[in-house]
């Protein structure tokens, strides 16, 4: 017996499986709080040197305002540096403390510049307090905030494979309750870190806890759904993380110091502390673990609140069968790369996941520096992935999905390209076709990264599965630690993170021609049924 034959005998989607699948959705939206608040604990606020302490009180210059000392002081365009004090108060007194003239000696280049020696300014209009602003992580400081961001994506990559070998030990509820309390801590403390070595181990955690409980609490609520809503269900939890998005952003613009923020989206962790009376044991790990006594509680609750009647031969049946208590063989990340089309396919699949997930954040993080309100910016983006997910569920199914996935990446890329060339340009059109073509970008990448997740579930064989999933997710999270880091190019050139992305997005979508259809295909079982795929289609080499 199968999961797909236990979920028929309980009814594929009844009361009792969407109530745990909503509940996996509410979790959905919390993990999308943790999965983008970078953009606006980290967002970098317009900024410039702190004015010099010059004492001018007994001169002509006592009542300048603080604009008119930055127009002496400040080098325009150049936020890092100031002008030498010494020299330019010599150049005052020199010219009587012509301000006009002193401004004119400056422009010409006849005062030095130094780097900033007593701190910053932060403008408070878009952003209360961030981390740039309250630890300086701005000018010779400024690797911090893409090494925080890629530290949370190496959370998110330690959190999937570490949660992923506990829960299959210790089982799938407990780790799931483990991963909500170390967001709830790892949260509470960053939100109270006084610097940024406090700040980034905590921002770690909240990777590695958001991921972990994420990844079991869907398990957790999808295993008892039926293959005939398997892909709706994929794709409404999605909707839900986009919702998550849009309401980031409201969150945000209300809550404009980054460590309430922080609170804000971290506290909600505490409501999810109910899951454990909730949420069922994993019923597969159960009878892997020989708890068949626990499984059958669980099933007959299930059946009852579906209102099936289900015989005691079923139960036997159930806990003679070998089936989901799994074989003798075991199958490791070798096998995914044991025969030239396996490891051509797998290879092709994982990129896929990397390029995707790099592209992604990449947009998701590049929000705030997008002309325009950033709320409003983030709101649209996120926006766009709803739409994208609503029409991946109405025609995914319908033109298949290879060729869906080659459209929206290739699409999605060109268009990142298109922007890239077009943000050097100061005039008021081409910022709007900037953003007009980074929302297009952002719907493809998002419409494209659902697609290759389903897909890739569908191209592995059975028997490896698991094992080249779990390598593909830890391909997205390797995306998502390099994302930032391919956007601090833009102090290279401006339009070089867009450019990577649209080609790398392009690339990828071009070998996915190599990889087979699978709408409408059945699922291979065997590593043996891979190698007998001819051209798109499967034929197996053996029944099911």
């Amino acid at each position: 017996m199968n999961l797909d034959q236990l979920t028929r005998v309980l009814g594929e989607f009844g009361p009792y499986q969407r109530q745990k699948y909503l509940l996996m959705c509410l979790f959905s939206t919390l993990s999308a709080f943790h999965a983008l608040n970078m953009v606006f604990v980290g967002a970098e606020p317009k900024f410039h040197c702190r004015l010099p302490d010059t004492n001018l009180s007994e001169t002509p210059l006592a009542n300048l305002t603080d604009s008119q000392k930055s127009e002496l002081f400040l080098p325009p365009g150049q936020p890092c540096r100031v002008y030498n004090v010494a020299e330019m108060t010599s150049q005052l007194e020199r010219l009587a403390y012509n301000v006009t003239a002193a401004a004119l000696m400056t422009s010409s280049h006849n005062v030095s510049q130094q780097t900033c020696t007593t701190g910053y300014d932060y403008a408070r209009d878009e952003y209360s307090s961030t981390i740039t602003s309250d630890f300086d992580l701005v000018c010779e400081n400024k690797y911090w905030r893409s090494t925080s961001r890629s530290v949370f994506f190496g959370g998110r990559l330690v959190g999937a494979i570490v949660f992923g070998q506990l829960s299959d030990r210790f089982g799938r509820r407990p780790m799931f309750l483990f991963g909500v309390l170390t967001l709830l801590i790892a949260g509470v403390v960053a939100s109270l870190a006084p610097n940024m070595f406090v700040f980034l181990p905590m921002y770690f955690l909240q990777g590695a806890a958001h991921t972990g409980a994420f990844l079991v609490a869907f398990t957790l609520s999808t295993e008892l759904v039926g293959p005939k809503y398997r892909v709706v269900a994929g794709f409404v939890i999605q909707i839900f993380y986009g919702l998550g998005y849009l309401g980031l952003s409201g969150i945000a613009y209300f809550i404009r110091d980054w460590r309430y923020l922080e609170l804000a989206i971290t506290l909600p962790a505490v409501l999810f502390g109910v899951y454990w009376w909730l949420l069922p044991e994993s019923i597969p790990w159960l009878l892997s673990q020989g708890r068949d006594d626990e499984a059958e509680a669980i099933l007959r609750k299930a059946a009852k609140q579906n209102g099936v009647e289900v015989e005691q031969r079923f139960f036997v049946k159930l806990k003679e069968d070998t089936t989901l208590k799994g074989g003798d063989r075991k199958y490791y990340v070798l096998d995914c790369l044991r025969t030239w089309r396996m490891a051509a396919m797998s290879l092709n699949v994982w990129f896929n996941w990397l390029v995707n997930s790099l592209v992604f954040y990449g947009i998701s993080l590049n929000s705030e520096n997008m002309s325009g309100d950033p709320y409003l910016n983030f709101c649209m983006i996120g926006g766009v992935g709803i739409l994208a997910y609503v029409l991946c569920l109405v025609l995914v199914g319908r033109t298949g999905r290879r060729l869906s996935l080659i459209v929206t990446m290739c699409v999605g890329g060109v268009a990142c390209v298109i922007a890239g060339f077009f943000i050097t340009k100061d005039e008021p059109v081409f910022k709007i076709l900037i953003k007009v073509f980074i929302l297009l970008g952002k719907f493809c990448i998002t419409a494209s990264y659902s697609i290759i997740y389903l897909m890739a579930a569908e191209l592995f064989p059975t028997v490896v599965r698991n094992v080249g999933m779990g390598v593909a997710s830890m391909s997205a999270r390797i995306g998502g630690i390099f994302a930032p880091i391919i956007l601090d190019l833009k102090d290279v050139w401006g339009p070089l993170p867009l450019l990577v992305f649209g080609t790398l997005s392009v690339v990828s979508g071009l070998l996915a021609l190599f990889l087979p259809e699978t709408s409408k295909r059945p699922l291979p079982q065997t590593l043996q049924d891979v190698k007998h795929r001819k051209h798109g289609s499967i034929r197996l080499a053996q029944k099911i």
